[in-house]
């Protein structure tokens, strides 16, 4: 669920540089090039690019997309398209990205994805792999989702450029010795989801940001207005401080100290007339 907002005006330094970057790209894309992308943004980033994009009449699946490698990715490329692109293109996800962006890209530095096996001794978190990583000094942009598929092993999605660098050089995740291994588009397209969440199901009076933080962290409803008050809580990745905000569907809610939360929406109303209200914790 694409959740669209303004453009906030208290931009920080590294916001403002991602947005011309944005503008960069939309002027390449409108001067005929095509497979123009970002770095991978997290859900924040893209927010903000999203907003910015379709503040100058951009439209999402045509004009731009964000792509991560398979459904469930956090972590993605923003692509910027050229304006002769058919209006009813659709991207076959399964297909070679390069292909799949209708030109010859086949030299463009967009995704891959390598499995990250370990020797099944050593249990290896989400922490552990994303260390060794920035270890080697790789900057975090080039890097996509780290999908922990189970114990002792994961999938990496990155950039194209550093696939191999990471095949030959990465030896170890932690003390653990590892292998790796390239995993094809159609492999990775097929991953599932790997994150863990907790259902939530509440009634609320209105679906305003206090009402919701109140059901999503089990505070009562004057302490999660004091909470929304103190700064304690970002909505869609920003400060709010005002609680009767009003939350749509499809928003990210986090409480300091609590969670992140995916407010999925209002499924009806109760006998007593009170919203029924499911959101999911991320775990």
């Amino acid at each position: 669920m694409a959740v669209n907002i303004p453009i906030p005006q208290d931009l920080t330094d590294d916001e403002q540089l991602l947005l011309a970057r944005m503008g960069e790209l939309c002027g390449r894309a409108e001067g005929g090039a095509i497979a123009c992308s970002t770095g991978f943004l997290n859900l924040g980033e893209q927010f903000l690019c999203r907003s910015f994009l379709h503040s100058r009449g951009k439209k999402e699946n045509r004009d731009f997309m964000f792509f991560g490698g398979y459904p469930y990715a956090e972590r993605t490329l923003c692509f910027c398209f050229p304006e002769y692109l058919p209006e009813s293109y659709e991207y076959d996800p399964t297909c070679d990205i390069a292909a799949a962006l209708r030109g010859d890209c086949a030299n463009e530095d967009t995704l891959r994805a390598v499995s990250i096996s370990g020797s099944g001794y050593k249990v290896l978190s989400h922490r552990d792999y994303l260390g060794s990583l920035l270890a080697l000094g790789i900057e975090r942009h080039t890097l996509g989702d780290i999908a922990v598929t189970d114990d002792h092993h994961a999938v990496l999605i990155a950039r194209s450029s550093i696939c191999d660098f990471l095949i030959n050089t990465l030896e170890r995740v932690g003390s653990d010795k590892v292998r790796l291994k390239a995993v094809s588009m159609e492999e990775l397209w097929a991953l599932p989801d790997t994150r863990r969440y907790e259902s939530i199901s509440d009634t609320i009076a209105s679906p305003r940001l206090d009402a919701i933080v109140a059901a999503c962290a089990n505070l009562a409803r004057d302490k999660a207005k004091q909470t929304v008050s103190s700064g304690l809580v970002e909505l869609n990745f920003r400060p709010n401080t005002a609680p009767d905000t009003e939350v749509p569907e499809g928003a990210y809610i986090s409480v300091r100290g609590v969670g992140r939360f995916l407010y999925e929406g209002i499924d009806g109303t109760s006998k007593k007339g009170r919203l029924r209200m499911h959101a999911k914790k991320l775990i």
